[in-house]
């Protein structure tokens, strides 16, 4: 009698067990979906609860990487403001439906509603409605994953949504950008970072589109030119350096300044270059930095004779031998510090071998 008593007072044990185990997993799973309803309704409330989940999942993402977490809060406002300009089309526009489809695609992930809007409205301004408002297709795989690890944990599984994210851009970042954009985003080693940059880039190549006509194409067709000149380089910034003198020169010939001929020009040039010399003895890198600051301060025309050309290849040559010195470092600031620290060495042999066969002379 005893004995049965015994085991029944056991399985009644095990049966109270069982029910406050399943209470509290379905507390869990209410709190979740109440956090994530409370989420939804205050963001449709106040859009201004976009950029603060913008900067929260920022945190979130980056911690205590200043730079990068600054650099995303300042996405953030950017898309702020775009959506505080456009308020006022909305109405009549469709372009309101944007908020709306993005808050229910997004109700779990609040941190990315304002992206979301931002990359509609930019569709819908260029004419293409049939666009879906996310065009991730892991988007799902992201979300049934991260729900399965992190039931319950909202915050988890925010974190966890972000890391699915940005593996996701990163497979398919090479084959959503624009060529130019993701050239131009290339020094960013961080997949997100890069996205964004990619995306400012889009929009101001957009902006240039619909103010600037003709000239953007003119300006499409000139940097296809300098970018097919300046292939050789395989270092990063020794190729932007390259595109920037190379389109400078072209907007010079369309322009017909070339006035390389003209002695008051080049006694402009030269009195820069005497001038940097004398400022940063030793240091010829600095020399040429200075000499081009101060020949974009007094209007100087760049000169195209032989000495310029061969002071370029020079540079060029000194920029490859440092690129590949350099290359084994995989952080872009270590490898910029690298870079500077080989031509200012670079900079000082030169000058020792000149003053040496000035001495031999």
């Amino acid at each position: 009698m005893g004995k049965g008593s015994s085991g029944g007072g056991a399985w009644w044990a095990f049966l109270l067990l069982a029910g406050v185990l399943l209470a509290v997993a379905a507390t869990a799973a209410g709190a979740e979906e109440d956090v994530a309803t409370e989420v939804a309704a205050a963001a449709d409330r106040d859009p201004k609860e976009d950029l603060r989940w913008c900067r929260k999942g920022c945190q979130w993402q980056y911690g205590q990487d200043t730079r990068q977490r600054k650099e995303c809060e300042r996405d953030c406002r950017q898309r702020h403001r775009e959506q505080e300009q456009d308020a006022d089309e909305e109405d009549g526009s469709g372009r309101g439906s944007c908020r709306s489809q993005c808050m229910r695609r997004h109700e779990d992930e609040p941190w990315r509603v304002q992206e979301c809007v931002s990359q509609c409205r930019r569709r819908r301004g260029g004419g293409d409605d049939d666009v879906a408002v996310d065009a991730c297709e892991g988007a799902d795989r992201c979300r049934e994953r991260c729900e399965r690890r992190h039931r319950g944990d909202w915050q988890g599984k925010q974190r966890c949504l972000m890391e699915c994210r940005r593996r996701e851009q990163e497979e398919d970042v090479d084959d959503r950008c624009p060529c130019p954009c993701r050239r131009q985003c290339e020094r960013h080693g961080d997949p997100a970072t890069r996205q964004r940059c990619v995306e400012a880039c889009q929009r101001r190549r957009e902006e240039e589109r619909r103010h600037g006509g003709g000239d953007a194409d003119e300006e499409g067709s000139r940097g296809g030119r300098c970018e097919r000149k300046c292939r050789r380089h395989s270092d990063w910034q020794t190729r932007q350096r390259c595109l920037q003198q190379c389109e400078q020169r072209e907007r010079q010939e369309e322009g017909g300044r070339d006035d390389a001929g003209d002695g008051k020009d080049t006694y402009c040039a030269d009195r820069c270059q005497s001038m940097c010399r004398q400022r940063h003895r030793g240091d010829r890198e600095m020399q040429r930095r200075c000499a081009r600051k101060c020949e974009r301060e007094e209007g100087c025309p760049r000169r195209r004779d032989a000495t310029a050309d061969a002071d370029e290849a020079e540079e060029d040559d000194g920029n490859d031998r440092c690129s590949q010195q350099c290359q084994h470092h995989r952080d872009p600031d270590r490898k910029q510090q690298c870079m500077r620290e080989c031509r200012r060495h670079q900079g000082r042999s030169d000058d020792d071998d000149t003053r040496a066969g000035e001495d031999d002379s």
